[in-house]
């Protein structure tokens, strides 16, 4: 590419017509501008966020030659403005940002009043009356949009010079109504606390904007705040004292004394709560303590010994009428699980696929029936729950369903005053479940109820802080049954037996036997991978194995990024598999009716959550929403609606990541395994990915990257003291 310095800075306006490529992480855009007055279509290339199609933008920048692309405009900087030709107004009334106000309304608005139309709006209101199918109604919504979108817009023009586009200046605007700009000068680092996904680096950089000093105290504070909510993200409960200087240190350029200071000053206030040389958010050290002390009162609880379901109650007795109930033969470890769940207060079952985990629990729910006990069956997600319905034939729900979730109010039905109605709470896939979910899962099961937990405590620790279910298992307070042996019909799959070979440190077979559930394609090159899953998902397995390409089959990628990441190849297969469908534009994403999606963040007022899979159903140009169907539970599905500036908590999920398929369980799961793969390339996420099919496995990439990720079985370390604490309690 030619150097910029050739050609003198330019100031262009334009229409954004179409976006090429865009990289989430870097910001990288390659798109359509077309300009005003000559109405020529431009490639401008840039650093660009934020951007909704049909925006007017002027940007400034220096054209540039691509030696294989041609004339190209390097933008350097930019700024969204309000259109002023007929077609750059008609494309923002009809984008959507202005709710009410869709594609065809907006037709008819600007066929009306032409170049006039936005000042007629502003100046005229009442004129919209004029506008064929625009009763007082309509109008009224309109207006009261066009006046919020006013005040976003004075918002967004403020922000935009300290690096934040529209897309957060709706919820800013939303949080703070028309206080937003004072209190962002005054302390710009609420909005790291307050507005989802802006974080302490943008707030920071709008504070060394606005003279905030750098040793100024809610600078101080926030940079603590950054760094312990950066640490429970990635899975910690705490963080070493010295570790959390040092990393406030590296990112406040502020000397380890000034630090301390702070850290003293915060949690004196009780913000963060210090203990021998640990640091923790409040929140979860009073959540780990809680978890112990519950956990200690159900094992030591006393009870009644369980009615018997027969005078004969020998343990030889019990197990040969629950294997008479389902005509299985329980090895020693399955009957001593089924025991075990009877007698004691807490279980942990935990072993890999093949093991007998279902069947084992099978046993232990008709037991517990037989018994007359009232049993509560439950998992981390809707599709767990789903599934665990299906495999025991009794109703299962997700914990927060069954707990009662009350978003309006953010609490639960049940808790420590009114605890549920079951003497014995059954959870599946419990390595799911992290740090918060599970205290309130502790508070709602009753003084004499039992707990068991079953999970495979070699998959990915749960999405959120914390690792309980290996926390638990460590501690060796609790009674832990490990179930080992595969047995033999299940070792009949080179699923389940390579999974085992995977956790043993064991390279996969790969034979590709025709008559196998298990393939591994060779394709070292990246881009060639990449167009391999597609066509495998698109067009071969579908026609191979009659299934559904979008709800038979799941894609996998370690990572998000590059060539066989997930973002790459969801833009891949929604055009392959969904090209036309009814859409709606949201940045530089596209959603279309019978789009694949999955939810990104926990939403406690729809009662969706993070990992929940579903299609879209509808989009409502005009409102500026997209609503989602989603499995809740067996034979229930729930649809909810997704608002314009909600939208960035949903995302495709034709290729999602490894992490979030835990608990799912897929017919036919496609994973690229690429060295591009590096950082994420270890032996419990291919394990985990593994484990997530059920018909078929196939791995597209290379033998290389395949045998570094079985090789390395170093997990990443999570700070938590759950397991510290359980045995000091357990001594006590």
């Amino acid at each position: 590419m030619s150097s910029s310095e050739e050609s003198p800075l330019e100031t262009l306006r334009g229409v954004l017509d179409h976006i090429t490529y865009h990289d989430e992480s870097s910001g990288f855009t390659i798109a359509r501008l077309v300009t005003e007055g000559e109405g020529k279509p431009i490639v401008i290339v840039g650093n660009l966020s934020a951007l909704n199609l049909g925006e007017t933008l002027e940007i400034r920048g220096r054209w540039t030659t691509h030696p294989q692309y041609g004339p190209q405009f390097r933008v350097s900087d930019y700024h969204q403005v309000l259109p002023s030709s007929v077609e750059g107004i008609r494309r923002y009334l009809g984008s959507g940002m202005i709710k009410g106000l869709g594609p065809v309304t907006a037709e008819r608005i600007v066929e009306r009043f032409g170049a006039d139309t936005l000042d007629i709006i502003e100046r005229q209101p009442g004129r919209l009356r004029e506008v064929e199918g625009l009763g007082p109604k309509r109008v009224r919504q309109i207006l009261a949009a066009w006046s919020e979108q006013r005040g976003i817009r004075e918002v967004m023009m403020f922000l935009q010079g300290y690096g934040i586009g529209p897309a957060y200046a709706h919820r800013i605007w939303k949080h703070y109504g028309p206080d937003a700009i004072a209190i962002v000068k005054h302390n710009p680092y609420r909005l790291a606390a307050d507005i989802w996904g802006i974080g302490f680096r943008t707030a920071d950089e709008i504070a060394r904007q606005v003279g905030i000093a750098g040793d100024d105290p809610h600078r101080l504070e926030a940079g603590l705040a950054y760094v312990m909510t950066r640490a429970t993200d990635q899975g910690h409960t705490y963080l070493p004292e010295g570790e959390l200087v040092a990393q406030a240190v590296e990112q406040l350029v502020v000397p380890a004394p000034t630090v301390e200071a702070a850290l003293a000053a915060v949690t004196a206030a009780g913000t963060l709560v210090r203990a021998e040389d640990r640091v923790a958010l409040a929140e979860y050290a009073a959540a780990e303590e809680e978890i112990v002390a519950r956990l200690m009162a159900l094992l030591r609880a006393v009870r009644p010994a369980p009615a018997a379901a027969t005078r004969d109650e020998d343990d030889a007795s019990i197990i040969a009428r629950v294997a008479a109930r389902t005509g299985l033969d329980y090895a020693a470890q399955q009957s001593r699980a089924i025991l075990t769940a009877i007698r004691e207060g807490v279980l942990v079952m935990t072993g890999g696929p093949g093991t007998g985990k279902t069947t084992t629990m099978q046993g232990i729910i008709g037991e517990l029936r037989d018994r007359n006990i009232r049993l509560a069956l439950c998992a981390p997600t809707g599709r767990a729950a789903k599934r665990l319905a299906e495999v025991t034939r009794v109703e299962a729900s997700t914990i927060h369903r069954l707990l009662g979730f009350m978003p309006d109010k953010g609490t639960f039905q049940y808790d420590q005053d009114h605890p549920l109605p079951a003497d014995v709470v059954l959870v599946d896939e419990a390595s799911m479940i992290d740090t918060m979910l599970f205290v309130h899962l502790l508070r709602a099961i009753g003084p004499r109820a039992r707990l068991v937990l079953v999970g495979d405590a070699d998959q990915l620790p749960s999405v959120g802080p914390g690792q309980v279910l290996r926390d638990i298992i460590a501690s060796g307070v609790v009674p832990v049954v490990r179930l080992a042996t595969v047995f033999r019909q299940a070792s009949a799959s080179q699923i389940i037996t390579n999974a085992h070979h995977i956790n043993a440190g064991e390279m996969p077979s790969l034979a590709n036997d025709r008559a196998s559930d298990f393939f591994f394609l060779s394709e070292s090159d990246p881009e060639r991978a990449a167009a391999t899953v597609c066509d495998l998902v698109t067009r071969r397995l579908p026609r191979t194995y009659h299934v559904d390409p979008v709800t038979d089959i799941q894609v996998l990628a370690p990572m998000y990024r590059g060539e066989t990441g997930a973002h790459a190849l969801n833009r891949a297969l929604q055009q392959a598999l969904n090209p036309n469908g009814e859409a709606l534009a949201h940045g530089q994403r596209e959603f279309r009716v019978g789009d694949k999606v999955i939810i990104t963040r926990n939403n406690y007022g729809k009662m969706v959550f993070n990992g929940d899979i579903g299609r879209i159903a509808g989009v409502d140009a005009e409102q500026g929403t997209v609503s989602v169907e989603l499995a809740i539970s067996a034979g229930e599905a729930a649809q909810v609606t997704y608002e314009m500036d909600e939208l960035d908590e949903l995302a495709l999920a034709y290729a999602i990541s490894v992490h979030r398929s835990q608990g799912s369980e897929f017919p036919i799961v496609v994973m690229p395994i690429s060295t591009q793969h590096y950082m994420m390339l270890q032996r419990n996420v291919l394990y985990t990915a593994v484990t997530r099919a059920k018909r078929l496995m196939v791995l597209v990439g290379s033998t290389r990257a395949l045998a570094l990720a079985v090789r390395n079985a170093a997990v990443s370390e999570r700070y938590t003291w759950l397991a510290e604490r359980l045995r000091a309690a357990g001594k006590g």
